[in-house]
């Protein structure tokens, strides 16, 4: 049995011959970046699951040592970052729209920010590194915003046509 892509990805050739030849290009990528990042999230789970197990029946180390609790939810947002890098990737395959959303790359780093402050290693890290992520977060949640406000005021003056 001879399975073809559009088959496998009808989202990706829904619509294929009204696009133009840079759109074609774009879902294109998108899928290869697709593939590529569920690969990163499919290695990531495994040493996520595996490092969890040996903590349960192993216990090669303190289960309570809060630098295991930081590993494990490193280990947990690094997955999450990855899947919805890769969601945003998939909508918008299946939309209309252009690339990659600003405002969905703005929440992404967002949460990369937040995922580097909780694995941060208090008693090391120097006070400047953290005004600077701090600084950082303050720089990104302003780009965020106004990302947001943008896309309201387009989507009602889109809405007043």
């Amino acid at each position: 049995m001879k399975l073809r892509l559009w088959e496998m990805f009808p989202e990706l050739l829904s619509g294929w011959s009204s696009l133009s030849g840079y759109q074609r290009f774009e879902r294109l990528v998108s899928l290869m970046l697709t593939i590529a990042i569920s690969g990163v999230v499919l290695v990531a789970l495994y040493y996520l699951v595996s490092h969890v197990i040996t903590l349960l029946f192993v216990q090669t180390r303190d289960p309570f040592d809060y630098r295991v609790f930081q590993l494990v939810f490193d280990m947990i947002l690094t997955v999450l970052i990855a899947m919805e890098f890769n969601n945003s990737i998939v909508r918008t395959m299946e939309g209309d729209g252009g690339f990659i959303h600003v405002e969905i790359v703005v929440l992404i780093a967002i949460m990369a920010l937040v995922r580097k402050f909780m694995v941060m290693d208090i008693d090391t890290i120097e006070p400047l590194k953290i005004f600077a992520l701090a600084t950082a977060v303050l720089a990104v949640g302003i780009c965020y915003w106004l990302v947001r406000h943008g896309n309201r005021v387009h989507r009602n003056e889109n809405d007043a046509l």
